[in-house]
């Protein structure tokens, strides 16, 4: 007797039975599995015809494995990936918040960081900034303020409809989606994958530049991604991110991309605009509006759709624009400013920006650079638009650059100031500018003076020290020598008369002819450190050296051992216009960053360079240059007829630089014209010409206007013979101005004669300034020369 397996008993006739069904049920088996093995052997010929192998494992429908046996290792092998779901969900929670930086550096006031255009603007006649330049380096982005009303609701919107619907209620990281995003890439429920990144998430990768594909890095993402939600709104962060994300051909953020795309600002943008901006981000070279409009209207009019789907718009604001062509500028000045050639004026802005950022904050020069260009500033510029366009166009124009005996163009620069030292308008060459931040001849190019710092060395000093007065005699002879560095001896020669001299004169007609004797006899009477500092002090030719300070060549007759810029004379001859006062040159009112906080400011800090009295003194003894029948700067008189002007030329020696500076009531401009490499500037009238031409068209325009005489000062007649304050008896007079406290006394040469007052008048001479005669090498006359200078 037997027991089965269940302790229970059978006879004999059962087991026979039940061994009989066991050898049936096994030859059964034996014959589905041999059908089955014929089955998939064949099945595995064809697939391995095709290259393929492939073994599949079928229960036969008469199978006896038990069901349950099935349900017992589907469910052990699910609890198996729960239980490893859950193992690996708790090692990435302590993973995340022990191993994972989820700090954020970066305070989204102070984008500091990132890389922001800078933005260049001018004051136009009516008082409003306008536009001018804009500079950026690798990144091209202008920041929309949402606090100033700045960003559209539409913009916002259609970015939330279009890349995060649940923006305003999750904490950072859209966990739906996340997992959708993780699943689809297994399962493939949607036709495209799923991008799982939040607007949070995304502004963590503009911010960071984080994008590499390691799961670490996602780990990060999502953990800042909270980080930020905990410590910033949600308004902020829409901000920064509709500010910092790509928006094809290298733009960055809303504004430049409305400027770029729709000549607009972030502002100004209609519902249609917003959604195509919105559209551009799902890849953002190949949704450009510009380059890929159909693409862009596809992608447009889904986020109209799904704006409309999440309440953002009506269905009648959606119907009006779903089938509008959008007009796209595609302005290229907007996308390309940063190689496009801008004015000698934004060399020179940059210059002086750079040179702030590092006297204010300490940056080294490299530093200074890259923050000019990414630091998102923007600079209101000193620039005038009109005065720069005429300084252009009269500059280009190479008529007037005569060829040299080298083969080389003359050059020449320019500069145009107000009178609080505030520089509208420069040119730094004459021809086409070929590029940036080129050689800038109008702030870098120092070029002896000539007879131009007689005014400043020799006639100021000595009317504010009541050494002389507008109509002292002085006397233009041959008696006046001079010792060298070499202790040889020279004797100063005018330009007229071959060299010759007039003899006793006043100091209005020693000026208007530009003599060579009197301002360097002045020189030595105040002396040369007195005038060297003087220069230096109070009209900023800090370009002068020691060389300068031992010759009198130097200074009283312009043959200085460096030279000045047009920058530097333009700014010293302000002086003559404002009532004496110096104003050190500038570019720029302030500097701002992208939030409007104040970078660099300029506080004017002027520098009483002379009394007021004295300056119109001054003023009038150069009106006499411009002004006077022998005057040397008449020429000026054809460009401007309906304004006083008041001016001073000058050549160095041999003709080898050529200069016109002086100004209106309005502005103050100083011209050089010569070849970078020295040699004879033929016709030695063209600085002239090029003052009077660009003078002209500024001026054109601008009503009659006379500069304020100081009320310490007066004009009275003068006796031309004696210099002193005509009375009846003088038969030749003119109009002097004079310091109520240096008044000459009245002339009693002539006392008791009953003659005519009348004004003297003298024939012009057709001459120009032939200046001093210097070595190359050390800037004095040479041993057997006499000077020649105008």
């Amino acid at each position: 007797m037997d027991f089965n397996e269940n302790g229970f008993k059978f006879s004999d006739d059962e087991n026979l039975q039940n061994e009989e069904n066991a050898s049936l049920d096994q030859a059964e088996e034996n014959v589905d599995l041999n059908a089955f093995l014929n089955d998939e052997a064949n099945s595995n010929k064809e697939e391995n015809k095709k290259g393929k192998f492939k073994f599949n494992f079928k229960f036969n429908k008469n199978s006896k494995i038990k069901k349950g046996t099935v349900l017992k290792v589907v469910l052990s092998v699910f609890l198996i990936g729960v239980i490893t779901a859950c193992i690996i969900a708790g090692a990435f929670i302590v993973y995340a918040f022990n191993f994972v930086d989820a700090t954020m550096n970066e305070n989204l006031y102070d984008l500091a960081n990132l890389e922001f255009s800078t933005t260049i603007f001018y004051e136009d006649s009516e008082g409003n900034w306008k536009e001018d330049t804009r500079l950026h380096g690798e990144f091209n982005r202008i920041w929309a303020s949402d606090a100033e009303g700045e960003i559209p609701d539409n913009l916002k919107n259609a970015f939330i409809a279009i890349e995060d619907e649940r923006f305003r209620t999750h904490t950072g990281v859209d966990w739906k989606r996340t997992f959708s995003a993780f699943a689809n890439l297994f399962l493939h429920f949607y036709s495209s994958n799923q991008g799982g990144s939040t607007i949070t998430q995304q502004l963590v990768k503009n911010l960071t530049g984080d994008n590499s594909t390691s799961p670490s890095r996602k780990v990060r993402e999502i953990m800042r991604a909270r980080e930020l939600e905990i410590n910033f709104s949600k308004d902020v962060i829409l901000e920064c991110y509709i500010n910092t994300v790509a928006m094809g051909g290298g733009l960055y953020g809303s504004e430049v991309a409305a400027n770029y795309y729709f000549g607009k600002s972030t502002k100004d943008l209609t519902l249609n605009e917003c959604a195509a901006l919105a559209a551009i981000v799902k890849e953002p070279e190949g949704y450009r509006p510009d380059k890929k409009p159909e693409r862009n209207t596809q992608r447009r009019q889904t986020v109209l759709n799904k704006m409309l789907e999440l309440g953002f718009i009506s269905q009648e604001e959606h119907d009006a624009v779903y089938y509008e062509e959008l007009t796209v500028v595609a302005n290229p000045n907007i996308k390309n400013n940063g190689q496009k050639v801008n004015s000698y004026f934004v060399d020179a802005l940059y210059e002086d920006v750079v040179k702030g950022l590092m006297e204010t904050y300490g940056y080294d020069e490299q530093h200074a650079k890259l923050n000019f260009y990414n630091g998102g500033y923007k600079i209101y510029s000193t620039m005038s638009k009109d005065v720069q366009n005429a300084l252009e166009e009269v500059f280009v124009d190479t008529q007037y650059a005569y060829e040299g005996k080298d083969g080389k163009l003359m050059q020449g620069s320019m500069v145009v100031m107000d009178y609080k030292g505030n520089i509208k308008g420069m040119v730094g060459g004459i021809g086409e500018k070929t590029g940036n931040r080129i050689f800038n001849r109008a702030t870098s190019a120092y070029r002896q003076p000539g007879s131009t710092i007689k005014p400043l060395s020799a006639y100021t000093p000595a009317i504010e020290g009541n050494l002389i007065t507008y109509s002292t005699i002085v006397s233009d002879t041959d008696s006046y020598e001079y010792k060298n560095n070499d202790d040889t001896m020279w004797k100063p020669r005018n330009w007229y008369n071959n060299g010759g001299y007039l003899g006793n004169i006043t100091v209005e007609k020693a000026l208007e002819r530009s003599t060579n004797t009197i301002p360097t006899m002045l020189v030595e009477k105040l002396t040369l450190p007195k005038v060297f500092d003087y220069l230096i002090g109070m009209f900023g030719l800090d370009s002068l050296n020691n060389h300068d300070v031992t010759s009198y060549a130097s200074l009283g007759m312009g043959g200085t051992n460096v030279g000045v810029t047009t920058l530097q004379e333009a700014a010293a001859y302000a002086t003559f216009g404002n009532g004496g006062i110096y104003y050190k040159p500038t570019t720029y009112y302030k500097v701002t960053d992208q939030r409007d906080q104040v970078i660099l400011e300029v506080t004017p800090d002027p520098i009483v360079a002379m009394s007021e009295d004295t300056a119109t003194v001054m003023n009038h003894l150069l009106r006499n240059v411009v002004d006077g029948p022998q005057g040397t700067g008449a020429e000026a008189r054809k460009y401007i007829t309906h304004l006083p002007v008041y001016a001073k030329t000058g050549t160095s020696n041999d003709d080898m630089n050529c200069w016109f500076t002086g100004g209106t009531p309005y502005y103050v401009a100083s011209t050089w014209c010569g070849y970078d490499t020295l040699q004879k500037v033929t016709p030695n009238t063209v600085a002239k010409t090029m003052w009077g031409r660009v003078m002209g068209k500024i001026h054109s325009n601008l009503p009659t206007k006379e500069f304020t005489d100081s009320a310490y000062s007066v004009s009275h007649l003068f006796c031309t013979e004696t210099g002193l304050l005509a009375r009846e008896g003088c038969t030749s007079t003119r109009v002097g101005w004079y310091r109520k406290s240096n008044l000459p006394t009245l002339c009693t040469t002539h006392e008791g004669e009953k003659a005519e007052i009348k004004i003297e008048e003298e024939t012009p001479e057709n001459s120009e300034d032939t200046e001093t005669p210097t070595t190359p090498e050390s800037g004095e006359p040479s041993g057997n020369s006499e000077a020649e200078n105008q």
